[in-house]
């Protein structure tokens, strides 16, 4: 397994759907983005955010189609 170093900075705040910036406090468990619509976990917001600047990805698109198209099929995201 390969490590690699990322700098952690706004992973909770960035939306991984998205991109947008949404500040929220600590103490708020979930991430909820006003932009896209994407309710997650903070943490698991978080993880994505990680993981996508692991691999040279700012945003991950979680959906296969346009936010916009509620009908788009979800992919499960392996972390």
């Amino acid at each position: 397994m390969k490590t690699i170093a990322v700098n952690p900075k706004n992973t909770s705040q960035d939306c991984s759907n998205c991109g947008k910036k949404v500040k929220k406090e600590l103490k708020i468990r979930t991430h909820s983005c006003p932009h896209c619509g994407i309710v997650i976990d903070r943490d698991l917001n978080a993880a994505i955010n990680i993981k996508n600047r692991a691999v040279g990805h700012s945003v991950f698109k979680a959906r296969a189609c346009p936010t916009e198209y509620r009908g788009c099929e979800t992919r499960e995201l392996t972390l």
